[in-house]
């Protein structure tokens, strides 16, 4: 082999390995940190249950997201958390930041909650107003639900 086609084959080697090592290192992480006052309250991200507060995951996606705290002796309280990418984290941006650069950014999105001490319990006018809005949803058409109509004079 010549010497020529040996410099070649370096040449070529190195760059593989230079791309490789920069594609390698270039993770961005992406956190939700989740708190509450007071601590322990049970978290549901999405519907999915995952764990106590504080709690702190990773995501990859962008987007909303519902938060939702649940305590004995606390009223319980559901947030829609908007998480919005950095300036440097919206495409094409994000090319470069997580492919070419050769170390990752960390993005931490925060959200807390303030539990109001409570029992939880359902009171009979708010199960009544439920019990309504649910008989409207099951009689609604494709129109959507229609207002539940006024009882007639003399019935409680």
């Amino acid at each position: 082999m010549s010497s020529r086609a040996v410099r070649r084959a370096v040449g070529r080697a190195t760059a593989a390995a230079l791309l490789v090592a920069l594609g390698a290192g270039c993770r961005a992480e992406r956190r939700l940190m989740i708190t509450s006052d007071p601590p322990g309250a049970v978290v549901r991200l999405d519907g999915r249950l995952v764990g106590a507060t504080p709690q702190t995951l990773e995501f990859i996606h962008y987007g909303t997201r519902r938060v939702s705290y649940y305590l004995d002796g606390y009223i319980s309280e559901s947030h829609v958390v908007e998480l919005e990418p950095p300036w440097y984290g919206r495409f094409p941006l994000d090319l470069v930041s997580e492919v070419l650069i050769p170390w990752g950014w960390k993005d931490v999105h925060r959200v807390h909650a303030a539990l109001e001490p409570g029992s939880g319990a359902i009171t009979e006018p708010d199960l009544r107003s439920v019990l309504e809005r649910a008989a409207s949803l099951r009689r609604a058409g494709p129109e959507g639900p229609q207002p539940v109509p006024e009882p007639p004079a003399g019935e409680p």
